[in-house]
């Protein structure tokens, strides 16, 4: 066919009308075939496939019914349908969705037409950036050309744009086409528009989810691999058949771990995007053993509850390795059901909810198998993982990613406020990784738990502010400034810093509200002062003395220095904290400062080392340093185990009193009857490396206290004499648990002793605290004194 005619063809297509708007679902639907035929996909693909692509874009667009032109587009000349004489029409002519897809119908371009365009790819943009400007709202433009990733070709201009767009909800304004014509031609960089995909503040959060980032080209090099990957790849291609459950919460990452298990099982590259959105259940033959396969279902909760039951009764009964994923609501019915089908013994929810609340060590599984049923049933639970570690690495490669090339060559790419806070963050390389993962850090101890999805979001929205290539070139253009200061307006609105913390130049942004990560950032009002010497350099120009910053902020740190004396000064002397938090880079000369600047920032004197902690899954402490932190948990133990503050007792005293104490604490009891003497040498303190705790445990038994980070820093703030520091009920209730096992311990180690020694903790009128020891003589029914 010629290319006129194709051009033509493609672009004069009849289109629905309502009242004076022209519907989109035709153009949407050769939006998403031409798209397919640009990244050399086969021509015919089934209605899920494209609903697929459709829900990738997201936002308005989702909601585009494309089984109208799926079918009418045939009456258009341009489209073909499998088996189209045998489907069933509507009297309107329309074609049933539900035999589309139960029968697995494909449609596709017309081959003289895919033919055509799969050889011109300048063709395919030229047609695809027409149909773009003709029948979608401007609004949608940059979604779709970003998502789809076909760019559109700078050669259309005014003239170009076709005569029969008009006005409506879904249709081009003459407005719109006026801003298309007038605008200047400058580069669209479609990776900044993924990036606010992923997050739902001013966009369509499309690309948030696993089954449309396994259909994105930029996915694979941000994805970073859970380490428990290759483990479950092991457990599923071994010779033996056995079924895994991997459950969590929704954005735990369970669909990103069957995505890339599906990849390496298919021998897929990681990077290379797949051609079809997952089936329900993919079938795959097993790597070493062609005539057994490997079954994954990717969301058992989006399944009725028969079907989950059959596909439960054929992973265990049929064979073959499965792979199930699913939340832990459906995955508690399903299995409970089943078990009571095939007449298991025992409470099965008891067992499952042992598993799900069991922490996982690397690579080992034996603790999360059970072995009641036909194959050994792994149960896994994703929230169990660290995913903070994971989601810090992902910033990385966000900041490090390729598709930052694109902006190459844009005419407004050196005051570009979106390339700017790119720059400043890559200036710091891994440092910035820190500082994020010690605030997730902070938030997990404290607050609650994030999703691995919730985090990205968290992160994707903090590079870009939300912001699109379009709005930051508008803001370049209207600055009357010279140089870096071009992009200081924008870039005050989107500083990473900034909008890390939920800000916006200074100002609480409502927007960023939606984020879940913001929501429990802004109960903590990080960046309140640290101390008088660090508020003095607030006021200066030229930095911190302890710190510097990125060359690409030093234009915005001067501006919102000289605001810091203003009426709203306040709001800026936070906004630097932060930027000082985010950005800073302590000088070797100066550690200590910024160490005091960091845990003051954090509100945690212990998150630092705990973090450390946890990413080395050992102490980073020397023996004489552990010994030191011991025995100011014991000290710490013992105010609260009695009432009486450390500095009551003597300064070399070495023992933990366990006292009869009323449980209320409301009433200070100055004599207390001492139930049991521990000595503090019987304590050590250990690194448990599955649960990432310090642990502070008894002898060589089984008492242990976990030592979670709110404990650790209750613990520094006493040993350092603040003694307005409090503890939550939770924190307190396991220390009760600690004191309440140390007793019934030694008790059981005392049984048979019939002491008749009585100890007495009394605290004098000056407030210091003795022992008192008396001996009872039986036989004369005398007290005496030791």
């Amino acid at each position: 066919m010629q290319k006129e005619k194709i051009r033509s063809d493609l672009t004069r297509f009849r289109a629905w009308r309502a009242g004076s708007s022209r519907t989109i679902n035709k153009p949407i639907l050769l939006l998403l075939a031409l798209a397919r035929c640009h990244k050399k996909r086969s021509r015919l693909a089934t209605l899920r496939e494209y609903e697929a692509m459709l829900h990738s874009i997201g936002g308005q667009l989702s909601g585009v019914n494309l089984v109208y032109p799926f079918g009418r587009l045939v009456k258009d000349g341009l489209w073909e349908i499998e088996q189209e004489r045998n489907l069933t029409r509507s009297s309107s002519g329309d074609l049933s969705k539900r035999e589309l897809n139960e029968l697995g119908i494909r449609g596709g371009l017309r081959p003289e037409i895919y033919d055509a365009l799969y050889t011109d790819p300048a063709l395919t943009e030229e047609v695809f950036s027409e149909i773009l400007t003709a029948h979608i709202p401007i609004q949608h433009h940059e979604d779709i050309t970003s998502i789809l990733l076909i760019a559109r070709t700078n050669s259309i201009s005014k003239d170009r744009v076709p005569s029969n767009a008009v006005k409506g909800s879904n249709a081009v304004t003459d407005t719109d086409n006026r801003e298309v014509g007038n605008m200047d031609q400058h580069k669209q960089n479609s990776f900044i528009a993924y990036l606010n995909s992923l997050h739902n503040v001013g966009a369509s959060g499309a690309n948030a989810i696993a089954e449309s980032q396994a259909l994105n080209v930029y996915f694979s090099e941000l994805y970073e691999p859970f380490p428990i990957v290759n483990t479950l790849y092991d457990f599923l291609s071994s010779e033996e058949d056995r079924v895994i459950l991997l459950t969590g919460h929704a954005g735990d990452g369970k669909s990103t771990v069957a995505l890339d298990l599906i990849k390496r099982l298919k021998r897929l590259a990681p990077e290379e995007a797949l051609e079809a959105a997952l089936n329900e259940r993919e079938d795959i033959p097993h790597p070493s053993k062609a005539e057994r396969f490997i079954s994954i279902v990717k969301d058992m909760s989006e399944l009725s509850a028969e079907r989950r039951l059959q596909w439960l009764d054929e992973s265990f009964s049929e064979p073959g390795s499965w792979l199930i994923v699913s939340n832990t609501g459906p995955l508690l019915n399903s299995l409970s059901e089943f078990s009571r089908c095939r007449h298991v013994p025992g409470n099965m929810n008891s067992k499952i909810l042992e598993l799900l609340n069991r922490e996982y060590s690397d690579s080992d599984l034996d603790s999360h198998i059970l072995k009641i049923f036909p194959k050994d049933l792994l149960i896994l639970n994703m929230t169990q993982l660290d995913n903070i570690s994971l989601g810090a690495r992902i910033l990385l490669r966000m900041i490090n990613h390729s598709g930052w090339s694109h902006c190459e060559g844009c005419v407004v790419a050196s005051a570009c406020p979106v390339l700017l806070n790119r720059m400043a963050l890559k200036d710091l390389g891994s440092v910035v990784s820190d500082r994020v993962r010690w605030v997730y850090q902070r938030l997990n101890a404290y607050e609650q738990r994030l999703t691995l999805r919730q985090i990205v979001a968290h992160m994707a929205f903090a590079i870009s502010g939300g912001m699109g290539c379009a709005e930051a070139k508008q803001l370049v253009d209207s600055s009357g400034s010279d140089g870096l200061e071009r992009g200081s307006d924008g870039l005050e609105r989107i500083l990473f810093s900034e909008a890390f913390f939920g800000y916006r130049a200074g100002k609480p942004c409502q927007a960023a509200g939606n984020l879940r990560a913001v929501k429990l950032i802004e109960r903590q009002v990080f960046g309140s002062p640290v101390g008088v010497d660090f508020e003095r350099e607030l006021e200066h120009q030229q930095g911190s003395h302890w710190a510097s910053l990125p060359d690409p902020l030093s234009a915005l740190y001067k501006r919102w220095s000289s605001r810091t004396k203003e009426a709203e000064g306040v709001q800026w002397r936070f906004a630097k904290r932060r930027m000082l938090y985010i950005f800073g880079k302590p000088s070797r000369q100066d550690t200590s400062n910024a160490s005091t600047f960091f845990d003051s920032f954090l509100q945690s004197p212990r998150l630092r080392d705990f973090d450390q902690w946890s990413l080395e899954t050992a102490f980073s402490l020397s023996s004489v340093e552990q010994k030191r932190l011991c025995r100011a948990c014991l000290r710490v133990l013992l105010e609260v185990f009695s009432g009486f503050s450390s500095g009551q007792f003597q300064a070399d005293h070495d023992r933990l009193f366990l006292t009869l104490r009323r449980p209320d604490r409301a009433v200070v009891q100055p004599t207390q009857l001492v139930m049991a003497t521990l000595p503090f040498d019987d304590f050590r303190l250990y690194y448990d490396r599955v649960r990432r705790f310090p642990v502070l445990r008894y002898k060589n038994s089984d008492i242990a206290l976990r030592l979670t980070l709110p404990l650790l820093d209750f613990i520094e703030r006493r040993s350092a004499g603040d003694l307005g520091s409090e503890l939550s009920e939770i924190h307190l209730a396991q220390l009760e648990w600690f004191r309440a096992e140390l007793l019934r311990l030694h008790e059981s180690q005392n049984r048979q002793s019939s002491s008749t020694e009585l100890n007495l903790l009394k605290a004098n009128i000056s407030g210091e605290v003795f022992l008192r020891r008396y001996h009872l003589d039986l036989s004369q029914q005398i007290l005496e004194v030791d």
